[in-house]
C-alpha cells in the first residue's frame, strides 16, 4: 500500500498543474511545479494557507469556491475562467480550465481538496482571433455587397460612369487584397498555434487546415488534407466525439467537451485517449460552410486522476481491513489467558492486556506507570536470590535482540504474597534493523511452583529420613558379610551379596534426590582446586575396567590441568560413563576425548549404541526425563543428567549432547580454563 508521501510523489510527476489543500483553512499540503509556475511562486508557499501564499486571490472568487467545495463535498469545475496573478511582481490575467475535487475519508468527511488546472489562454486567444477574422470577413462581404450595389447604380446611371467605375474597381481590388491577406493571416494563425486546431469544409467534413499539434495527436502527416475525416481516419467512425462534429455542421451550434474519450490508432493498436475540445461552426452569409475543431489532449491528467482515485479507494479498503484486524487482535489480546505487555526500547509499557493486570494485581494505569526493573517491586530468581536488571528476560531481549523463552522469575510487591511467573520475551525489529520494542507474554505459575516446592520439601525430608535406616542397614550388611566365611557356599552368601547391591542402588537414588533438592534450593557450593583431567578420568572409569565389559579409550592431552571442583566433575564423568554402559550395552568401546582451546577445555564421552531420537535430544537434561526406550528396563530417576547440567552451569561452563539413531551418542561439557 502506498503511503501519503508516495501518493504526493505521483502527483509531483503529473504533467498537469496540481495542488492539494488539507484543511478547511485551505492550507497548501502539496503543489507541483506546474501550479507554482501558474501562480508565479516557489516551494516556500507549501504549508501556508492559500490567502497567505497568494494574497492577490483574496479579491477573486476562488477562495470562496474552495471553501464551498470543502463544506459541501461536491466537485466544482470551470472552463475559460480568468485569474489575475502577480508574475514577477506584475499583475497578469490568464484563463484556466480548473477543477476542485474533494477527497473524502470512509465516513464521507472531506479531508483534502485536489486542485488541477490547465492554462487555456492560448486557446481563447485563438478563438478570439478566429472570431475577429470571421467578423472581418463578414465586414468585407458587406462592403463587397455595397460595392456591387454601387456598381449596379453606376451602370444604371451612365453619367459619371467612368469615374465611378474606376473608383469601384479600386475599392474591389483593395477588398480582394484584404480578403486574401485575412485568409493568409488565419492560416498562419492556425499553423503557429500551440493548441491543436483542424478546420473542416463541407458536409463530409473535408480537412482543409490542420496544424502540427493536431497531426501529432492524430499520428498522421499533412497528407490527410483534402480528404474527408472518415476517409483519412476510418477508425474514428462511430466515435461520439467525431459524430458531434457532424452535428455542429448540421445545427450550426458550437459545442464544448471535457475529458471526452476517443479510440484512436497508434502504432497499429487501438487505444483510448481523452480530450478537452471546442467545436465552432464556420459561417458564410448565415450559412454553415465548415467546422473548426480546437482540442487539448488530457489523457495523462485523466489517467493520473483515475490512478489516484484507485489508490485512494484501495487505501480506504486496506484501512478498513486494518481496523477490522486491529479489532480482532484487540479482542484476542483482551481475552487471552496469558498476560501480554509491549514495552518501548526504554522498557516503559505502552500496552498491557487485562490478564496482565490481573496476574500482577494492579490496575491498567498503575501498570503503565511502572517499568520491569521498577523499585516498587522486587524481581527474584526461583531460588530466592535477587534477579539483577540485566538478567531480566525483557532486558535481555531489548539488549541482545534475541528472544527468551519460558524463564521463571518471582515478583514480590509490598504487602502482597510473592508470585511466580513464566516469561517469554521477543524483540520487535524496526525497518532500520534495530530493536525498537519488546513484546512479553507471561503466565502465573505460582500454584505450580508451590506444588514443586512441596514436592522438593517432601523429597528432602524423605531422603534425609531414609539415610539413617539405610546407613544402619549398610553397616549391618557389612557386618553380616564379615561373619559369613568367604569359602562358604550357599544361598546365604548370594542373598547378602544381592542385598548389598540393592542397598547401593538405593543409596545412589537417595543421594541423587538430595543433590537435586540442593540444586533447586541453590545450596550446591563449588570448591575449586587444580587437578589433572587424565587422572580423574582413570579413577572414575576404574570400575568399568574392572568389570571387563567395556573398553575405555582416552584421547587427548593427558597433562592438561583445570581449576574446578574435582568431586563434582568426577560425578559428571561417572554419570556420562555409566549412561554409556547402561544405555549402550552392545557398544564394547567407549571413547573419552579431551580437547583444549585458549578459553576452554572440552571433555566428551562417546558410545556406539542405539542413539537418541532427535526430538528427544532437547529434553535430556531436564529433571526426571529419560529419553531412551531402554530406560524402561534400567533403574534410575532421570536425575543424573539434570544434576550434571547444573554442576557444569555452576562452574560457568557449557553442556550438550549429539546423537544419531543407530550410530551412537556423544555427551560433552566444556569448562573455562581460567
Amino acid at each position: 500500500m502506498l503511503n501519503n508521501d508516495e501518493l504526493l510523489l505521483i502527483l509531483a510527476d503529473s504533467k498537469d498543474a496540481t495542488a492539494v489543500y488539507d484543511s478547511a483553512e485551505l492550507r497548501i499540503r502539496f503543489v507541483n511545479e506546474g501550479m507554482l509556475a501558474f501562480w508565479g511562486k516557489d516551494n516556500s508557499i507549501k504549508g501556508k494557507t492559500l490567502s497567505e501564499a497568494i494574497p492577490e486571490l483574496r479579491v477573486q472568487p476562488f477562495e470562496q469556491l474552495l471553501l464551498k467545495v470543502w463544506a459541501s463535498g461536491e466537485t466544482y469545475s470551470a472552463t475559460d475562467t480568468p485569474a489575475t496573478l502577480l508574475i514577477d511582481g506584475n499583475p497578469k490575467t490568464s484563463f484556466f480550465d480548473f477543477e476542485y475535487r474533494p477527497i473524502k475519508d470512509v465516513s464521507g468527511k472531506t479531508i483534502a481538496i485536489l486542485h488541477t488546472a490547465i492554462d487555456v489562454t492560448s486557446r481563447l486567444l485563438a478563438l478570439k482571433q478566429v472570431e475577429e477574422k470571421q467578423k472581418r470577413e463578414d465586414e468585407l462581404i458587406a462592403e463587397l455587397t455595397a460595392t456591387n450595389q454601387s456598381v449596379k447604380l453606376a451602370n444604371e446611371s451612365l453619367s459619371g460612369i467612368n469615374n465611378d467605375l474606376r473608383a469601384s474597381n479600386e475599392s474591389i481590388n483593395r477588398l480582394n487584397e484584404r480578403l486574401l491577406e485575412s485568409e493568409t493571416d488565419f492560416k498562419r494563425l492556425v499553423a503557429q498555434s500551440p493548441v491543436a486546431i483542424m478546420v473542416f469544409r463541407g458536409p463530409e467534413l473535408v480537412i482543409e487546415l490542420v496544424n502540427q499539434p493536431m497531426l501529432d495527436i492524430l499520428h498522421r502527416d499533412d497528407s490527410v488534407i483534402g480528404y474527408p475525416i472518415l476517409m483519412s481516419m476510418p477508425e474514428l467512425k462511430g466515435e461520439p466525439a467525431v459524430e458531434l462534429i457532424f452535428e455542429v455542421y448540421r445545427s450550426g451550434k458550437g459545442f464544448d467537451g471535457n475529458e471526452a474519450p476517443v479510440k484512436m490508432m497508434r502504432n497499429g493498436e487501438t487505444e483510448t485517449r481523452y480530450f478537452n475540445f471546442s467545436y465552432r461552426p464556420l459561417m458564410d452569409g448565415g450559412r454553415v460552410v465548415g467546422v473548426m475543431d480546437i482540442a487539448v489532449e488530457v489523457t495523462g491528467q485523466v489517467l493520473s486522476r483515475r490512478r489516484l482515485e484507485a489508490i485512494i479507494s484501495e487505501k480506504t479498503v486496506l484501512e478498513h481491513h486494518l481496523r477490522a484486524n486491529e479489532q480482532r487482535l484487540q479482542g484476542i489480546l483482551d481475552t487471552i489467558a496469558e498476560g501480554v505487555v509491549i514495552v518501548n526500547e526504554n522498557g516503559t509499557p505502552i500496552y498491557s492486556n487485562p490478564m496482565a493486570w490481573k496476574i500482577m494485581g494492579i490496575d491498567a494505569a498503575t501498570f503503565t506507570d511502572r517499568r520491569y526493573n521498577d523499585a516498587k517491586w522486587k524481581n527474584e530468581r526461583i531460588d530466592g536470590s535477587t534477579l539483577p536488571a540485566e538478567d531480566h528476560p525483557m532486558h535481555i531481549a531489548l539488549r541482545t535482540g534475541m528472544a527468551v523463552y519460558d524463564q521463571e522469575i518471582a515478583i514480590l510487591m509490598p504487602g502482597k504474597e510473592k508470585i511466580f511467573i513464566s516469561v517469554n520475551a521477543a524483540p520487535l525489529i524496526n525497518e532500520h534493523e534495530r530493536v525498537s520494542a519488546c513484546i512479553v507474554t507471561f503466565t502465573d505459575v505460582t500454584s505450580r511452583r508451590k506444588i514443586l516446592q512441596e514436592k522438593d520439601d517432601f523429597i528432602s525430608v524423605a531422603s534425609h529420613e531414609l539415610k539413617t535406616p539405610v546407613t544402619s542397614l549398610k553397616a549391618s550388611l557389612q557386618l553380616l558379610t564379615r561373619l559369613i566365611p568367604a569359602e562358604t557356599p550357599g544361598m546365604a552368601a548370594k542373598l547378602v551379596d544381592q542385598a548389598n547391591r540393592s542397598l547401593n542402588k538405593l543409596s545412589d537414588l537417595i543421594n541423587a534426590l538430595l543433590n537435586s533438592n540442593r540444586l533447586s534450593q541453590g545450596r550446591f557450593p563449588v570448591h575449586r582446586s587444580h587437578f589433572k583431567i587424565a587422572e580423574l578420568i582413570n579413577e572414575c572409569c576404574q570400575h568399568i575396567r574392572t568389570a571387563g565389559t567395556h573398553q575405555i579409550v582416552l584421547n587427548g592431552d593427558r597433562q592438561l590441568e583445570i581449576n574446578a571442583d574435582e568431586q563434582l566433575i568426577d560425578q559428571v564423568l561417572i554419570n556420562f560413563v555409566n549412561n554409556a554402559v547402561k544405555y549402550a550395552p552392545q557398544s564394547k568401546e567407549i571413547i573419552i576425548e579431551v580437547t583444549a582451546s585458549d578459553v576452554e577445555i572440552k571433555i566428551s564421552v562417546t558410545d556406539f549404541g542405539p542413539g537418541i531420537p532427535r526430538e528427544k535430544l532437547p529434553h535430556i537434561f531436564e529433571r526426571y526425563y529419560r529419553a531412551n526406550h531402554i530406560s524402561q528396563q534400567v533403574s534410575g530417576l532421570g536425575l543424573g543428567l539434570f544434576i550434571s547440567a547444573e554442576i557444569i552451569r555452576n562452574h560457568g561452563g557449557k553442556i550438550g549432547a549429539e546423537s544419531e539413531e543407530g550410530k551412537g551418542s556423544t555427551f560433552w561439557f566444556a569448562l573455562p580454563r581460567n
